[in-house]
């Protein structure tokens, strides 16, 4: 589950009436069942939930628990992800009760970083040492609520990423007067100097925290430039899939720094910066991949790093492939056609329009144009132009000042074909933007529904429809082709993904052979994990996911050598060896009913949440979840697809474009780390 990590709601003070402790029942009616809560509880989430008990107060069933809201059964298999599933299907207003409850412990950084600070009364407020006991005490509370305004205005600064001089803009000073005229704002030096170094510090070790035992993660960059500074910067982000026997798996997506690429040596540069952030976080022998947006100097530099894969970023890809289709000739003109068509309905012809749209039941409504340049901007340009098709044709033919202005049957064939090619490229932007869960494993089957069915040439298509199937079609296999070493580790390492994937599992778009070979690769890395185990841990003869778990089935018990050497007994020379043999041959075994329990398991539908299924089914399964931590932490884009596929990419352009190069990396950290990975920033139109 992902949870949200808001500034401003860390720093609140928590003013409402005391919530019912965690476990009791939050019921009245005295004929319904006695609720209480697991006696190991730990997640806020059982405060919805209990088991019945008897008079006595003792568990009637462990396998059943009851909703307090709805009073509704749900199955129980030891850990709570169906539980907040539940909540988040059923019962919205106490799920984000939940959630708010449930935070990030990084959302009390902002609350705690500064809880009182002192500020410096003028000499006109400052108080007498022989005032009165009421003066002395709202004195207290004078300095505690300029305390809070000071934490409000960092965090203001820090969430919305303003430069830091803001703290001495006139029109700034004048609104914060206003707010309490007795209030001192803190100078710019001391937001600079003082304040978010020591709330970076606090963040930062928060941060640290949560990477404290990590096996497996994935790392991807984003490449930005100040065009104020002209600066190129990268931000450097961390990804894992983390489990834990009370919640399950869950998702960790931390930016971890925010460097300058210089102009000379631009790879070897990226190469040492990233290395020494790996070094500096502890994490330069667990990354299993990096997502980078295909520039040169990042995959150099990733190839520098012997990093385990380089994936490209799919959003990357999409967004390229269809502005090389959209450069054509012919379909770059028509696309300038369609944006003089739009300009053309102003005043007076859009009243004619609009009258146009009344008399045929339309809904009236301007055209719209795609200033923002984007693909999904030109999309629903198209999409307007279709809607009002019949009120256009109509106005056109009727209006004086159309004549020299033509927009006929095939430009609207035209129009037609562009919109059924990019409408499966908007739904796949829809779909892999609103997954709260990783999205490599998607990414394969994407492809293949994009390649085989959307950009397949059909017999009776344009000329220009033809030729934009073809370039986009182009693009995105060169992309994620097999024709280099480098292309084909990308291929498996995206077919295992997806094959851990319960909704892809059987892996329709690969032949026999190469599915063959994929469950090899499986096979393979489960062993090297119970070698391992093994290695770390002699005499280990089972593994469970969950403790707290009831028995599921086990490992069976690995021989162990004899102690004794070769030098001991000669014959050891040949039956340790014999014995050596027998134990791989048991471990393929246990891998083999393994992954046979793993595909004999129901096929998730395509809108059902895999990571919340791996969460329940977890304990079943000795070595693939730790398969899956590795192949999943790396991500399926270079960024957050919000910002891949709509404004609000550029509105956070804009920000960034504020900050001063010296405070670059502290604001960025603190604004991306105080936020939820999947909440977008607001886009240009909001």
């Amino acid at each position: 589950m992902t949870e949200r990590c808001s500034i401003s709601e860390g720093i609140q003070v928590n003013c409402s009436p005391k919530e019912p402790m965690e476990g009791e029942s939050s019921a009245t009616s005295c004929t319904g069942p006695k609720l209480v809560a697991h006696p190991r509880a730990k997640s806020k989430v059982w405060k919805y939930f209990g088991f019945d008990t008897d008079a006595n107060g003792f568990i009637l069933r462990w396998k059943r628990i009851y909703c307090r809201v709805c009073m509704s059964q749900i199955a129980y298999s030891g850990n709570t992800s169906n539980l907040s599933y539940h909540l988040e299907k059923n019962h919205p207003v106490e799920f984000n009760e939940f959630i708010k409850s449930n935070t990030d412990p990084i959302r009390e950084v902002f609350a705690t970083t500064f809880p009182r600070i002192k500020t410096e009364p003028s000499g006109l407020h400052a108080q007498s040492p022989s005032e009165p006991p009421n003066s002395r005490q709202g004195s207290e509370c004078d300095k505690r609520r300029h305390s809070d305004l000071t934490v409000a205005v960092i965090t203001f600064i820090c969430e919305g990423l303003y430069p830091v001089s803001l703290v001495e803009e006139p029109s700034f000073r004048t609104l914060m007067s206003t707010v309490d005229p007795v209030y001192s704002l803190p100078s710019q030096r001391e937001v600079a100097v003082k304040m978010l170094p020591q709330m970076y510090c606090r963040t930062r070790d928060m941060v640290f925290g949560e990477l404290v035992g990590l096996m497996n993660c994935g790392v991807s960059t984003d490449l930005w430039h100040s065009q104020t500074q002209n600066r190129t910067y990268i931000s450097l982000s961390m990804h894992s899939v983390k489990y834990d026997s009370t919640v399950g798996f869950s998702m960790i997506n931390r930016c971890l720094k925010t460097f300058e690429v210089q102009e000379d040596n631009t790879a070897k540069n990226i190469t040492r910066a990233i290395y020494e952030v790996f070094v500096e976080w502890g994490i330069a022998h667990k990354v299993s991949g990096a997502t980078t947006n295909g520039s040169v100097d990042l995959v150099q530099a990733c190839s520098l790093l012997e990093l385990s894969v380089e994936m490209p970023c799919l959003g990357h890809a999409i967004n390229r492939a269809i502005d090389e289709g959209f450069q054509l000739p012919r379909v770059d003109s028509f696309f300038v056609r369609c944006r003089k068509l739009v300009d053309h309905f102003k005043e007076p012809t859009l009243y004619l329009l609009k009258e146009k749209q009344k008399q045929h039941g339309l809904t009236q409504c301007a055209l719209i144009t795609d200033r923002a340049r984007s693909w999904l901007a030109t999309l629903a340009m198209l999409e307007r132009l279709k809607e009002q098709e019949i009120a256009i044709t109509a106005t056109l033919r009727e209006s004086s000042s159309s004549h020299n202005f033509t927009f006929d049957g095939p430009h609207w064939c035209l129009l037609d074909g562009l919109i059924e090619v990019l409408q499966p490229f908007k739904v796949v932007a829809n779909m892999i933007t609103q997954c709260s869960y990783p999205t490599i494993s998607m990414v394969r089957p994407l492809l293949h529904m994009l390649l085989m069915t959307t950009l397949k040439v059909k017999e009776g298509d344009l000329k220009e429809i033809s030729m934009t199937k073809e370039v986009i079609s182009k693009v995105l296999s060169s992309t994620y082709s097999q024709n280099t070493q480098l292309s084909q580790e990308i291929s498996t390492f995206l077919n295992i993904a997806t094959f851990l994937d319960p909704r892809y599992k059987k892996l329709p778009f690969l032949s026999l052979q190469e599915h063959s070979k994929v469950e090899s690769s499986i096979i393979e890395e489960c062993k090297a994990i119970l070698e391992k185990q093994i290695a770390e841990q002699p005499g280990l003869a089972n593994f469970s996911w969950v403790s707290d778990e009831p028995p599921h089935k086990k490992l069976a018990p690995l021989r162990e050598p004899a102690a004794s050497s070769t030098q001991d007994n000669p014959l050891a020379a040949i039956f340790g060896q014999f014995d050596l043999d027998q134990n791989q041959e048991e471990l393929h075994a246990q891998v083999l009913e393994e992954l046979g329990n793993y595909k004999s398991q129901r096929v998730l539908g395509l809108n059902e949440d895999p990571l919340l299924w791996w969460s329940t089914h977890a304990p079943l399964f000795p070595t693939l979840p730790k398969v899956l931590q590795k192949y999943w932490c790396v991500p399926a884009t270079s960024v957050p697809c919000h910002r891949m596929f709509n404004s609000s990419g550029t509105a956070l352009f804009g920000k960034r474009n504020r900050i001063a190069p010296a405070l670059v990396d502290q604001q960025i950290f603190l604004y991306e780390n105080s936020r939820c990975y999947y909440e977008r920033e607001p886009c240009e139109a909001d």
